[in-house]
């Protein structure tokens, strides 16, 4: 019960890190991007580059949300089943020894 915990509470740190990750690259491709109708036809090289590198970037940290997100519910399934079928047992508090149980 201890490592399904362990694992539920570092997937959901991983999302909620990665979350903000790729809020700031949208944020920063949306300011390279500009705002013009024709904003492509006359960028330049390298800005064309980067705002490759962040879409690649923003699909990534997208897909591996999307990853995060199947985990953490296969996770919290596992966790209901354990304590369904144990009741009597209880969490280890944050920070605990699971030999004090």
């Amino acid at each position: 019960m201890a490592a399904i915990e362990d694992a539920l509470q570092a997937a959901e740190r991983e999302r909620a890190g990665l979350g903000r990750r790729v809020d700031d690259v949208l944020a920063r491709a949306a300011v390279t991007l500009g705002n013009g109708d024709d904003e492509y036809l006359h960028r330049e090289p390298l800005d064309s580059h980067h705002q490759d590198l962040f879409d690649a970037e923003i699909v990534n940290g997208q897909k591996r949300l999307r990853e995060l997100g199947a985990a953490i519910a296969h996770f919290r399934f596992i966790k209901a089943a354990m304590q369904s079928r144990f009741p009597d047992y209880r969490s280890r508090p944050c920070g605990g020894d699971i030999n004090s149980q």
